[in-house]
């Protein structure tokens, strides 16, 4: 169990280093204050420019794949497990976005995750983000709303589980519905604005 508990403690803690807010504290603001009040890469990028903004997605993306690397080395070095190996990276990269989206350095207000486990992602496996990826180009060239083709490419990722080989991924379908799940809830304002009309295009 002792395993288990530093595994999500140090992908929490991981996660939690959002670098929008390190990158506006650096030029002396508060990301959180303006535009629409996010700490993730799409707000750093109206409010910071577009080198600040590619820098918070990269990353934030890195984080999470670094997450899961740590965590994995620490599940190659533990002899009894509790879970799959594949469970652990699943549930790592499930804690690295709740620290990603409320992180304790900074009042635990923080992004949206979407970056953070792409980045998770791509360790456990670069082929589940291929068609998610494609849903995130269609749906934003057509809307040009981030939020709606993040929201899109989650629901492929979970949709695709019906017809994909999970192979050693056995609760594949079960942690990418969770993983859809949370990013839904983390995008509920840009839901609410949209139905609105007062979603920014970018």
């Amino acid at each position: 169990m002792l395993h288990l508990g530093i595994i999500f403690f140090i992908a929490y803690l991981v996660g939690s280093v959002n670098f929008g807010l390190i990158l506006g504290y650096i030029q002396g603001l508060d990301l959180r204050s303006r535009g629409s009040g996010n700490a993730g890469a799409t707000n750093a990028l109206r409010i910071l420019g577009a080198k600040s903004g590619l820098f918070v997605f990269l990353g934030d993306t890195f984080k999470g794949y670094f997450a899961l690397y740590l965590c994995d080395i620490i599940v190659a070095q533990t002899e009894i497990l509790l879970f799959t190996p594949s469970d652990y990276l699943f549930l790592a990269l499930i804690f690295s976005l709740i620290g990603h989206c409320y992180p304790v350095w900074f009042n635990f207000g923080g992004g949206k995750g979407a970056a953070t486990a792409l980045g998770a992602l791509i360790f456990i496996d670069p082929y589940f983000i291929l068609f998610p990826l494609l849903g995130f180009i269609f749906v934003f060239l057509i809307s040009r709303f981030v939020g709606l083709a993040t929201i899109s490419a989650f629901s492929i990722l979970f949709a695709q589980t019906f017809f994909i080989d999970h192979g050693i991924h056995h609760n594949l379908h079960a942690f990418s519905l969770i993983i859809f799940l949370f990013i839904l809830y983390t995008h509920r304002s840009n839901i609410q604005s949209m139905f609105k009309g007062t979603e920014i295009k970018l």
